[in-house]
This record gives structure tokens, C-alpha cells and sequence, in this order.
């Protein structure tokens, strides 16, 4: 019963994944992709899927454990999935993704208008692959020298005797290492050659203090999942923290800001009137800065000039949305008006338990993961309690935190696309977004959710017991030399936590979006 449950939630989740890429497609493409540039987008909800995905595997592998029961074999059970072939593979995936389809993607959306199909084709196949050719050796090279596991080992030795030496009433509780044994003695029991305990070899092998190193080659599938997972890492600090913090700050910031009453048609007219003045003054300014580039070049200037043009189209864009806000329009505006207010009322609701879940995330970090001996096993032991309550319950709550997480970096890479002006690469904006940013973001996303899984890993592995992913990134990761120091050392947590807490501080001090703080009459010095 529970593996039909099992699998109608996969599915149910699975198609739910689909219809939020898709949304998250039409919400935030440009005009000007509407209809057209087909492929990306088809690569754009691949790519989100897949990263969503990645996380809730993990809940799935979690439930598979738990699927036969306790007393059986985990190898020996026929009605579990082969989970780790499926990490295997969705790993591949990702690789294959964000290192192959998605530039192949991205150049051919790049490419020239002008040139013909199969020129375009070309030239995406040829940028492709010296872009994936880099990334192999990036990877090929480090295994080929360093892609070992060593795991320190201490030393058990130990010596063979007859049945009747060992069965002696005096040594009854080891066996002598180089026992002093002689058949012909006269009487009493065998001597024990008293010269072992100075060669450090006695009764308690395991007290010598003999330790060694087991160096063994890791598999090459294993090897590229540690080095995309490091590299995931660097990313998943960023937009996690910023994500973890800014996803319920937003909501409840979008309800404080929310429109408080319906404005009259004789001011709307006026404001949509201001609206046009500003959009013709922006034009302007652009054709001068249009001229001014073909002139004499893109000066320092000119770029500081080209920045502030930009902040200025996207308050004129903020304005002509919330002037629709306060004027619903259409056949039933008085029924759009009570939906928007509904709809910001839940963003109040889904704002405070986000702000639960986030410190619950951060408490798990530090009680559970930084501390050594942890404090408590908090999440891990409330899952466990949980799957008490009725089965897969656990496992429920396992994947809801796993998916607050992934949207959380989401969030993250949104956000900091948008306003981090210092790193600005492909920002995403909201009905303004161009595919090869769609495409370069969901890159990034793909690399960060391989980290989040790692990191899901580590903060669950009390619940997450004998699942697949654990056994891998728990017994072969932070033993695989040149990268065992960032996992046994968390590296990587302390950054983000530390990264969680400058966002707070950061977010909190400068209030709204700097683009937002500027006077919408505000004009820009040339």
C-alpha cells in the first residue's frame, strides 16, 4: 500500500514540477521570446524540473529505505528501486544539462539573425563543445592524479594457535601473538613469550596505536559527482543564503506595499499620462546614449549612464504594474480587486511560515552540524515522530523542508541576478527576461541543487540512515583526497552561515530594493 502511495505522490509531484516550470517561464519571458526561440524554453523547463527534482529525490530515496520491512535486507527487498542507478543518472543528467544542452542552447539563441539555420546550428555545435571539452579536463585531470579515497584505518593483528593453547583456562580472552608454545612442556599451561608487549603487539590488538591509510581509486561516475557538488557549493552559499532570508522577507514586504483602496478613472488617467511622458523622456535619453556609443565608444560614463538608464526602465515598469494594481480593469473589477487582496493576504501567511521554516533550517546548522557532539537531532528526530504519527508522514515533511530549500536557492538566484549591480549577469526580472538569461540562470541552478542535496545529506543523515545518497557522499566524500578537508572541516556551512547572516543584516539595513528607494519622477544626469 505504501508503495502505491509512494508512487501517486511522485507523479502528482512530477507533474506539479512541470506546470511550475512553465509558469515560471510565462511569468518572467520578454515580449519579445513570446512565440518563438521554442528550443531554450523547452531547455528552460527541462532544466528547472531537473533541479527540483535532484532535491526531492532524496525524500524518495529516504522512503525507499523505509519501504520493506526493518528486519529484512535493504539488498535483499525485490519492491525497491534501484536508487542508486537514479542518482547516477540524474547526476549525468546535470552534467549534460548545464554543460552541453544549455550552451548549445544559449549560443544558438545568441547566434546572428541574419545567418542561416545551419549556420547557427554550426556554430552553437562548435562553441558547445569546446565549452564541454574545458569541463571534461577540468575534471578528467584532477581524477586522473588525485581521485583517491583514503580512509585511515587502525590495525588489527593477530596470530594462529592449536584449539588447546587457545582454550587454556589463562588464555581464554585472546590469542597470543607469537606465543612462546611448547607441546613438550611438562605440565602447567603454555608460556606466553613475555617480549610481546615491547614489540607493541599484545592481547588487545586494537589498544598498539597501529594505524594505517587505505588508499583506493574512486569510481569516475563518483568522482564527477564530488567535483559538481564542490562546484555547487560555491553557488548554493550564495543563493541559499540570500534565498533563505529573502523569500520570507518578500512575502510579507509585497503585503505591507500591497494597494489600500481603488483609485478614480480621472487619476488613473492622469498617472497613465505621466507614465508616457516618462517612457518618451527614457527613448530619448537612449538614442543619445545610442549616438554617444557610436561616437566615441562605451567611456565610463557612458556605462554609468547606460546603468542608470536601466534602473529608470525598470521603475517605469514597476509603476505601469502597480497602476494596474489600484485600476483593476475588465468585466468584473470589483472581483478582480478582492482576489488581488486575497492573494496578498496569503503571501502574508506563506511570509510568516516561511520565517519558521528558515530558522528552523539555521538551527539545524548549528545544533546539528557545527556542534560536535550535536546538541539535537531537532528535524531529524520530529521526521522520525512524525512517520509514527502514519507512514511516509516523516518522509512528507522530509520532502517539504527539501523543497523549501530548493526554492530558497531559487529565490537566491533570482534575486541576486536582479540587484547585486557589483555581479550582474543575466538578471532576472519579471516579464522582461531574455532566454539566454533564463539559460544561464538555470546553469547555475542546476550545479547549486547538487550542493543542496549534499547539503540535505548532512543535515539529515540521523533520518536519512542507509539511503543511497548518504552512503555515497557520506562514506566516499569526505574521504576523497584534495576535497575530504572542506566536507570533515564544513567549510562550506560556516560560509553559508555566515553569508545567511550578512544577508539579513544587509537586507535589513537597506530596507527595499535600491531601485525601488529612487523617486519615480527622478530624473538621471547625462
Amino acid at each position: 500500500m505504501e508503495n502505491w502511495f509512494l508512487i501517486i505522490i511522485m507523479v502528482v509531484v512530477g507533474l506539479l514540477t512541470m506546470a511550475s516550470s512553465v509558469y515560471l517561464l510565462i511569468a518572467f519571458q520578454h515580449p519579445e521570446d513570446r512565440n518563438q526561440a521554442w528550443f531554450p524554453k523547452i531547455v528552460v523547463c527541462l532544466g528547472i524540473c531537473l533541479a527540483i527534482w535532484t532535491v526531492l529525490l532524496f525524500p524518495l530515496d529516504v522512503a525507499n529505505v523505509h519501504a520493506c520491512s526493518a528486519d529484512l535486507p535493504l539488498a535483499d527487498c525485490s519492491t525497491t528501486l534501484p536508487m542508486d542507478i537514479l542518482w547516477y543518472a540524474i547526476y549525468v543528467a546535470i552534467v549534460v544539462m548545464a554543460f552541453a544542452v544549455i550552451p548549445f542552447a544559449l549560443f544558438y539563441y545568441e547566434g546572428d539573425s541574419e545567418w542561416s539555420m545551419g549556420r547557427r546550428i554550426l556554430s552553437a555545435v562548435l562553441w558547445s563543445i569546446g565549452t564541454f571539452i574545458c569541463i571534461v579536463l577540468i575534471i578528467v585531470i584532477p581524477y586522473v592524479t588525485i581521485g583517491y579515497v583514503k580512509y585511515p584505518v587502525q590495525s588489527a593483528w593477530s596470530g594462529m594457535l592449536p584449539v588447546s593453547y587457545t582454550s587454556s583456562a589463562t588464555m581464554n580472552t585472546c590469542i597470543g601473538l607469537f606465543a612462546d608454545y611448547n607441546v613438550n612442556a611438562p605440565s602447567g599451561p603454555p608460556a606466553v613469550n613475555n617480549t610481546i608487549a615491547f614489540v607493541g603487539i599484545n592481547c588487545n590488538t586494537l589498544s598498539n596505536g597501529l594505524s594505517e591509510v587505505w588508499t583506493l581509486r574512486t569510481s569516475f561516475i563518483m568522482y564527477v559527482m564530488a567535483m559538481v557538488s564542490t562546484i555547487g557549493w560555491f553557488l548554493f552559499m550564495v543563493f541559499g543564503a540570500v534565498g533563505l532570508v529573502s523569500l520570507p522577507l518578500d512575502f510579507i514586504r509585497e503585503f505591507l506595499g500591497r494597494p489600500r483602496k481603488v483609485i478614480t478613472r480621472s487619476q488613473y488617467i492622469e498617472r497613465a499620462a505621466d507614465l508616457g511622458r516618462r517612457a518618451q523622456e527614457i527613448k530619448l535619453i537612449a538614442e543619445v546614449l545610442q549616438k554617444e556609443e557610436r561616437e566615441r565608444g562605451r567611456s565610463w560614463k557612458w556605462r554609468r549612464n547606460t546603468r542608470a538608464l536601466g534602473n529608470q526602465m525598470i521603475v517605469l515598469e514597476e509603476d505601469a504594474v502597480q497602476l494596474e494594481l489600484v485600476y483593476p480593469q475588465g468585466e468584473d473589477p470589483e472581483y478582480k480587486w478582492v482576489w488581488m487582496i486575497m492573494k496578498y493576504w496569503l503571501k502574508l501567511v506563506v511570509g510568516i511560515l516561511s520565517i519558521g521554516v528558515t530558522i528552523s533550517w539555521i538551527l539545524q546548522i548549528i545544533l546539528y552540524i557545527l556542534i560536535s557532539p550535536p546538541v539535537s537531532p531537532l528535524l531529524n528526530t520530529a521526521f522520525t515522530k512524525a512517520d509514527a504519527v502514519f507512514p511516509l508522514f516523516g518522509t512528507l515533511l522530509f520532502a517539504l523542508w527539501a523543497f523549501y530549500l530548493q526554492a530558497a536557492v531559487i529565490k537566491g538566484n533570482f534575486k541576486f541576478g536582479l540587484n547585486l549591480l557589483l555581479f550582474r549577469v543575466h538578471p532576472m526580472r519579471r516579464g522582461a527576461t531574455f532566454m539566454s538569461s533564463f539559460l544561464f540562470n538555470i546553469a547555475l541552478l542546476l550545479l547549486a541543487s547538487t550542493a543542496a542535496v549534499q547539503f540535505c545529506s548532512e543535515a539529515f543523515a540521523l533520518y536519512a540512515e542507509n539511503s543511497d545518497i548518504l552512503n555515497i557522499f557520506g562514506a566516499q566524500l569526505t574521504s576523497l583526497q584534495g576535497l575530504s578537508w572542506l566536507y570533515n572541516n564544513s567549510i562550506f556551512i560556516y560560509i553559508l552561515l555566515g553569508m545567511t547572516l550578512l544577508t539579513l543584516i544587509y537586507l535589513c539595513v537597506r530596507g527595499p530594493d535600491r531601485w525601488k528607494r529612487e523617486k519615480p519622477e527622478g530624473v538621471y544626469e547625462m
